[in-house]
């Protein structure tokens, strides 16, 4: 996504393309009446870029929502990373689905919900953590019988700065067993 600088630049190089082809069509031209009009012309670009990026229509300000879930179950040891690799909805591009990281795009208060599935006679311990940080958990102990699974799921209000680092792992002592797409990891950008 270009950002308002890189938006000037690329309009300044189509208009130098138009106004360089303008004048070798019209020979008759000058030089000093090319220099001006194309001043004239990048001085408009400027500004209506300008105009633009203050309006809110930057990069920061667009929609930033993801919403993944596991294509299969698995087993993850202490301390794994857990990567939500189908991904169902991602505005935005900051949700990662080969790291499982999500990247906020830009300062601001941000929403992240999720939720595990653990086998009959499993446990497992789902952290959200931010720059390496535990900032919220969940935890299912399913080992007492009764060939049932069972589901637990948390939501974090976070205020968070650009480039933080938010990502769900295993934060307990035993491997955590998720069931595929009943296990999810979802995040959104609230203001």
């Amino acid at each position: 996504m270009l950002r308002g600088k890189q938006w000037i630049e690329v309009v300044i190089g189509i208009t130098m393309l138009v106004c360089f082809t303008n004048e070798s069509v019209n020979a008759d031209c000058n030089k000093h009446t090319t220099s001006r009009l194309l001043k004239n012309q990048i001085s408009l670009l400027e500004k209506s870029v300008t105009m633009v990026v203050d309006s809110g229509c930057d990069s920061d300000n667009l929609p930033t929502a993801f919403h993944a879930e596991m294509s299969s179950t698995k087993i993850h040891p202490k301390d794994a990373i857990f990567v939500y690799d189908r991904v169902v909805t991602n505005e935005g591009s900051a949700y990662n689905q080969q790291t499982g990281k999500f990247t906020t795009p830009a300062t601001g208060l941000y929403l992240f919900a999720w939720s595990a599935l653990s086998d009959p006679g499993k446990t497992s311990d789902v952290a959200l953590f931010v720059n390496g940080k535990r900032t919220g958990r969940i935890a299912q102990n399913n080992t007492g019988g009764g060939g049932k699974y069972i589901t637990a799921s948390s939501t974090v209000i976070l205020t968070l700065k650009k480039g933080d680092i938010v990502h769900l792992a295993d934060s307990s002592n035993t491997p955590a067993y998720l069931r595929g797409e009943y296990s999810t990891f979802s995040g959104v950008r609230l203001g």
